[in-house]
């Protein structure tokens, strides 16, 4: 009898004690979801985001670059008028670069960047795609933007006008 009163009573009292006190003792709250795993940070950036000082996106980076070398091709004469908005572009690719330094899509904007600044056959572009051609080889020194770098010149690339009249013609035989 005294053993059934004794089953009674701790009955009785587990009852009347909540639930979340015996789990907090046992040192897991009841309630406690289990933490999401932490994630590393993105390698790429998203679409969405904005860089530099005009919040230019990836796109509007991509399609800066590319408009410029089509003006420049047309009329290459008129190439340096273009440093002011490609000086943005590569304040912005500078930006992106920083955030999402793993960002595969950087190097060939990088690479095509200084192309275009050395179009312009300006002292300040020459220096703005030595910039773009530190942050491709340094960042991304295994890219094959990178490693194709490493063998161009600016004269190679953006010969001036001078250097190309200086040329022999080539002429075909047959």
């Amino acid at each position: 009898m005294h053993r059934r009163i004794l089953v009674a009573i701790v009955a009785l009292t587990a009852s009347l004690v909540p639930f979340h006190a015996f789990a907090a003792a046992a040192g897991t709250p009841a309630h406690a979801k289990p933490a999401p795993p932490k994630t590393a940070p993105p390698k790429v950036a998203p679409a969405d985001e904005y860089f530099g000082r005009m919040k230019m996106s990836i796109l509007g980076i991509t399609n800066s670059i590319r408009d410029t070398a089509t003006r420049e091709s047309f009329n290459p004469s008129q190439a340096s008028q273009y440093y002011g908005s490609l000086a943005l572009t590569e304040d912005a690719l500078a930006d992106w670069a920083h955030k999402y330094p793993q960002d595969s899509w950087i190097p060939k904007r990088a690479y095509d960047l200084s192309h275009d600044f050395w179009l312009m056959h300006t002292p300040a572009a020459d220096t703005m795609a030595n910039k773009c051609r530190w942050m491709l080889i340094s960042q991304f020194p295994h890219d094959r933007w990178a490693v194709i770098a490493r063998t161009e010149t600016e004269q190679k690339v953006a010969p001036t006008p001078a250097a190309v009249a200086n040329q022999p013609a080539v002429t075909a035989t047959h």
